[in-house]
């Protein structure tokens, strides 16, 4: 399912975080390998919990081990899973 023109959705499937997700443009996300998006993803949560105080979530993303699920394509959501 195609996104957008301009952005694609990097999306958390993982307990407590499924659902978390964030836009990333087109041009930005072509030139970053996985694990960049892995580790922007990470950044990207641990400021947005600590800016909305749940400190518990927060402190629950160094606890992940995302990967990413399938390939990636741009324009369709890409899925950073914690699973084996």
């Amino acid at each position: 399912m195609e996104y957008s023109d301009n952005h694609t959705k990097v999306q958390i499937s993982a307990p407590t975080y499924w659902g978390f997700n964030i836009d990333f443009p087109n041009n930005k996300i072509m030139k970053m390998s996985e694990k960049d998006i892995i580790e922007e993803m990470k950044v990207f949560m641990k400021t947005f919990f600590k800016i909305h105080n749940l400190e518990e979530l927060k402190q629950g993303v160094d606890n992940l081990n995302l990967h990413i699920h399938g390939k990636i394509t741009i324009g369709e959501t890409i899925y950073l899973c914690d699973h084996e």
